[in-house]
């Protein structure tokens, strides 16, 4: 993990990240196929590991080389420990996350290496979530980018706009980006405080969206009909599987990046969390266009397949000449 962090030296000068979510334990199970009703499967092999869609893009942004920080109520329980500590040797800064007594979240990992798809069963027993009261105590003047999982919109809107009213008085905005795929109606808010909007493949079925395309077009057609002064035109980005990303840019104009298939397929939990995450340094850190930036997450997110974990994607990195 350091050799990477020692390379990458682009990121050195940017401003740190900060992703804001849930951290939790993944216990993960692969089979050679998924199991039918009571009938008993013999697993290929199990692990657990630190998951959530926050904490995972940290590990990629660290992984790229990019200094990072992870902003979300962290358990206290024993069996949580190795968690933060995989969290600190990585260099992923916590110091200002909420402590609770609870056991942490977690969550149950079928994947069939038969298909090469995974099912994912959450159980964050009611955790804690950051209030607005936590975000307003963070030195914002630190963060580049800001990254948020919709987690709690309602939480989670009411952040962003702290970080608007911050960007307000300063002549270097941080960056604003969301990911979603909860429900399409709570989210939608957020669209209005953020410079990026993932959306998932899961909110096409409340929608009947049919393909990426429909989905951009369908969103664009949801923020012409906004009415507000001042409200942002995210570059729109729908997340559909591995082959199929469907990007909406701030003209309204569609565009699909390159698709990439692994040459093997070994796992592709936390791929999409990849993808965020290189789009991430491909802009804020490499200053790259969204064309070039959506199609080097895309090869990223089809590297991450090749392999379990994230350590390996900085391998097809070349250091910088210094």
């Amino acid at each position: 993990m350091d050799e990477p962090n020692r390379k990458l030296s682009w990121a050195v000068g940017k401003k740190t990240v900060l992703c804001v979510g849930y951290s939790v334990i993944d216990c993960i199970t692969i089979v050679r196929r998924f199991p039918r009703i009571d009938e008993i499967e013999r697993g290929v092999k199990g692990y657990w590991q630190r998951g959530g869609n926050a904490a995972n893009t940290c590990t990629v942004l660290r992984n790229l080389g990019v200094d990072v920080e992870f902003f979300g109520v962290l358990s206290t329980s024993p069996m949580f420990s190795i968690m933060l500590h995989d969290m600190k040797v990585r260099g992923i800064k916590i110091d200002n996350c909420p402590r609770s007594n609870q056991d942490p979240p977690f969550s149950s990992v079928i994947v069939n290496k038969s298909s090469g798809t995974c099912t994912i069963v959450n159980c964050n027993n009611s955790f804690p979530y950051p209030s607005l009261e936590d975000f307003k105590k963070l030195d914002l003047s630190k963060y580049g980018w800001i990254h948020f999982r919709g987690n709690r919109p309602e939480i989670t809107f009411e952040m962003m706009q702290a970080v608007e009213a911050y960007n307000a008085t300063q002549t270097e905005k941080i960056v604003i980006s969301v990911d979603m795929d909860g429900s399409f109606k709570e989210h939608w808010p957020l669209v209005d405080y953020c410079e990026y909007a993932f959306f998932y493949r899961q909110l096409a079925d409340q929608q009947q969206w049919k393909s990426p395309r429909q989905a951009c077009n369908s969103i664009d057609e949801h923020l012409a009909m906004r009415f507000g002064i001042n409200l942002k035109r995210p570059l729109v980005v729908v997340l559909w599987n591995l082959q199929k990303v469907g990007i909406m840019d701030h003209n309204s104009d569609y565009h699909r990046p390159t698709a990439y298939r692994p040459k093997k397929f070994v796992d592709s939990l936390g791929a999409t969390e990849v993808f965020i995450g290189a789009f991430i340094y491909a802009v804020y850190v490499r200053e790259r266009s969204h064309h070039i930036a959506a199609n080097f997450a895309n090869l990223m997110a089809s590297y991450k397949c090749i392999k379990c974990g994230f350590d390996h994607i900085s391998d097809i990195l070349m250091a910088p000449v210094l």
